[in-house]
């Protein structure tokens, strides 16, 4: 026996040494909560509701939360073929009673639904940990996917940011564009990548005699936003006036189905090979007193009549979810239940609307002189991510980027994209949406990485060699 313990007490020796020896693996720090937002917001009427966002820069990516103090009769309509919620059967149940707390929608797909998670510790931990059965903190939420094709690190919204977001919120203020749930958001993908622009989360306010009409959304879809006049909202740098008009593009995809060299690039337009798992989520509040049923059939017409702002619309790509709820506060006769149902799909349209972020000042198609020994300096092989790599090589005068997989929405697999100098650190990769480069060196003056659009939507490559 003795032998036997002693056996097994080398080996337990052994082993910890063996770790002792063994390098701890290197870990990432955990991303930070932000939230602090800058930049055009939504200011209106309406003190029922609290509104709260957070983000992570390292994503980027981010969580919109709204909270209702005294709760909310709530109701969901799901569309999308791609949808992933929270807690949704329990709002067709067709209970009466306001026993929805907060509505949490987030980025980072399925993993994102953690964010709902932190909302309702969050609010627990407010009303002093009261386990009485009024006290039980509801939450619904749904998510969009935020990663995969226009960013390759694995930050996604959480428990951590969820229970920020709901500490950031306040009353009577949204922000717009890419902020919150829509920190990285795109749109228009559908009709190829000269139309798949980024977009965000937007909103829009109406009052009707007392009734007050709210309508938030995070716009990630597939088909591209549309104004009341038919007119694409955004391609590449263009303006409104530049993009064309739906009907044409509609047409000229038409036109092309069931040919031979479209079912070689396969279903869409879009580049094969990248994600384009997309979804809308929104949000329809009113203080008008609505029995159950009225206030399902106002979330259908509402969701319904999105197909407008954004075609196409509810496809197998998209997860489209909506939510509708009422702080159940005043009885206006003299609105009937359609009225309301069109008023707030006028409002749900201009929410779309606001999604889009301001557009970014024309790229410089200048190119500038750079001597071939600076752009040999950014020959090498860099690391978008452990799985995703590039190389970066020079060709007489020109620089060229190319991946041996496909890069995201960024490079095509197996083809290189030149890189035109702007200056000589920053470039505009030739690709349908013209996106920016900029290579980044240390202290000593070494090349160290690059970053494709620097600002609000970074995507960060290091060099490996």
């Amino acid at each position: 026996m003795k032998t036997r313990l002693g056996l097994i007490g080398a080996a337990t020796i052994g082993a910890a040494l063996l770790r002792a020896q063994t390098p701890a693996p290197q870990t990432t720090p955990a991303p930070v909560p932000r939230t602090g937002v800058e930049g055009r917001a939504l200011e209106f009427d309406f003190p029922s509701i609290e509104i709260g966002v957070a983000e992570y820069d390292e994503g980027p990516t981010g969580a919109t939360v709204f909270y209702f103090p005294k709760g909310v009769v709530a109701t969901v309509d799901v569309r999308g073929g791609a949808p992933a919620t929270v807690n949704t059967d329990a709002l067709r149940l067709s209970y009466p009673s306001a026993f929805v707390d907060a509505i949490s929608f987030a980025g980072g797909s399925s993993y994102g639904l953690a964010a709902a998670t932190g909302v309702a510790d969050g609010i627990k931990t407010e009303r002093a940990g009261s386990g009485a059965w009024g006290n039980i903190a509801t939450v619904a939420g749904a998510i969009i996917f935020d990663l995969g094709g226009r960013r390759f690190n694995t930050v996604t919204p959480d428990y951590d940011l969820g229970r920020a977001a709901l500490r950031a919120r306040r009353r009577n203020s949204f922000p717009l564009g890419n902020r919150g749930a829509g920190r990285f958001t795109t749109q228009g993908g559908y009709f190829g990548d000269s139309l798949r622009q980024n977009s965000g989360q937007g909103g829009a306010f109406r009052q009707v005699g007392t009734t007050k009409i709210a309508v938030f959304t995070v716009v990630n879809a597939l088909g591209t936003v549309v104004d009341r006049r038919g007119r694409i909202v955004r391609c590449g740098r263009a303006t409104v006036t530049g993009c064309g008009t739906i009907a044409e593009r509609i047409a000229r995809k038409v036109a092309t189905v069931g040919s031979p060299a479209r079912a070689e690039r396969g279903s869409s337009d879009s580049v094969p090979g990248v994600p384009t798992e997309s979804t809308t989520l929104t949000l329809v509040v009113t203080n008008q007193k609505l029995a159950y049923w009225a206030l399902q059939r106002l979330a259908v017409q509402v969701h319904a009549s999105l197909a407008r702002a954004l075609q196409p619309f509810n496809t197998e790509n998209d997860g489209d979810v909506l939510f509708a709820v009422s702080t159940d506060e005043v009885d206006n006769q003299s609105l009937s239940e359609p009225d309301l149902g069109l008023i707030a799909s006028e409002v749900a349209w201009d929410a779309v609307l606001s999604s889009v972020p301001e557009a970014l000042p024309p790229r410089s198609i200048t190119r500038a002189n750079v001597d071939a020994g600076t752009l040999d300096q950014y020959s090498g092989e860099y690391s978008l991510s452990p799985a995703v790599r590039v190389q970066v090589r020079r060709e007489g005068t020109r620089l060229l980027i190319q991946g041996a997989e496909q890069v995201g929405i960024y490079l095509r697999k197996g083809v290189p994209s030149e890189l035109i100098p702007t200056s000589s650190a920053d470039f505009v990769i030739d690709n349908p949406r013209g996106d920016r480069l900029r290579f980044d060196r240390d202290a000593s003056g070494a090349v160290t990485g690059f970053t494709i659009n620097s600002g609000t939507w970074p995507v960060a490559a290091t060099r490996i060699r």
